[in-house]
C-alpha cells in the first residue's frame, strides 16, 4: 500500500470538511439566535396579558355609605 498523501488532496479534503462545520456552526447560531429572540417576544407578550388581566380584575373601591345603601338593609 502506498503510504503517501498527495498534500493537495488532504489540503482539498480538509478545507471541504472544515467549511461544511463551519456552514454547520452558522446555521446552528442563527437557529439559536432567532429561538431566543421568539422566547423573549412570547415572555414580553404574556407579561403585558398578565398586566391586563390584573388591571381588569382589581376590584372598585367603593365607600361604606354606598355599600349600606346598596345592601336593601334600613
Amino acid at each position: 500500500m502506498n503510504s503517501e498523501v498527495d498534500v493537495n488532496v488532504l489540503v482539498s479534503i480538509y478545507n471541504q470538511k472544515i467549511s461544511a462545520l463551519t456552514n454547520q456552526n452558522i446555521l446552528l447560531e442563527a437557529k439559536l439566535q432567532t429561538l431566543q429572540k421568539d422566547y423573549e417576544e412570547e415572555k414580553n407578550s404574556l407579561l403585558m396579558k398578565i398586566i391586563e388581566l390584573g388591571k381588569d380584575s382589581q376590584p372598585k373601591s367603593r365607600k361604606k355609605s354606598e355599600d349600606y345603601q346598596s345592601s336593601g338593609v334600613e
